[in-house]
């Protein structure tokens, strides 16, 4: 559930930020983004994705995006930014030393070797990069485990009232807790929705990529 509805966050936030558009299509002095005045480059963007590659297992670990899998790295780098914006001002912190020691003593530390070399990055650098998403990361599902919805009975018959022919003669009390399961899950989305725009609000953001 954690899963889906740290995709959700994502999804949600890539239809809601704010892009400007550069013209003949073409990255302005290879910055992708700007976020509160810090720069995101293009750089980063491949860094960023090779990490993501290289935690999923998936190969090749190097592949540079263009076009719109570009564009879309660097929105997610600019919520991410957002979320590390947003626990700096709520002076919030969580643990990530830890994930990333346990890469370097896995089979993920030769991916780590490539990235640093493909990339002419530190292993500061690498590391900084890299403990950014761990943190955004465990920060939104911290966000989505205080989400406590409460739905009522009487929410519940309601909705069992507006779809009752989707349930094919099915009684009430033989489907309410698939109910109540679903009305939590439209409730804390509702919630994740609202926070994404209070980000968007807060936070200054501008993609220096031409739209295709």
């Amino acid at each position: 559930m954690r899963k889906v509805f740290f995709i959700a966050v994502l999804c949600g936030f890539l239809n809601c930020v704010s892009i400007c558009a550069q013209s003949q299509g073409k990255v302005v002095n290879g910055t992708a983004a700007i976020i509160n005045k810090k720069v995101i480059t293009i750089k980063d963007a491949y860094v960023y994705r090779a990490l993501q590659r290289m935690n999923t297992g998936t190969q090749p670990v190097l592949m540079e995006e263009q076009g719109e899998e570009l564009r879309k790295t660097v929105q997610k780098i600019v919520f991410e930014e957002m979320v590390l914006a947003e626990m700096k001002s709520l002076q919030k912190e969580v643990e990530v030393s830890i994930v990333f020691d346990s890469w370097k003593k896995s089979k993920k530390s030769a991916d780590l070797a490539l990235i640093r070399e493909a990339y002419g990055l530190g292993e500061n650098e690498l590391y900084k990069s890299a403990v950014k998403t761990i943190k955004a990361d465990k920060f939104v599902k911290l966000k989505i485990d205080t989400v406590t919805p409460v739905v009522t009975e009487d929410e519940a018959q309601k909705y069992f009232k507006r779809n009752e022919a989707q349930f094919r003669g099915k009684s009430y009390e033989s489907i309410r807790p698939n109910i109540i399961v679903l009305l939590k899950k439209q409730s804390v989305q509702k919630s994740l929705e609202e926070w994404i725009k209070s980000l968007k609000d807060k936070y200054e953001a501008s993609i220096l990529l031409d739209s295709l």
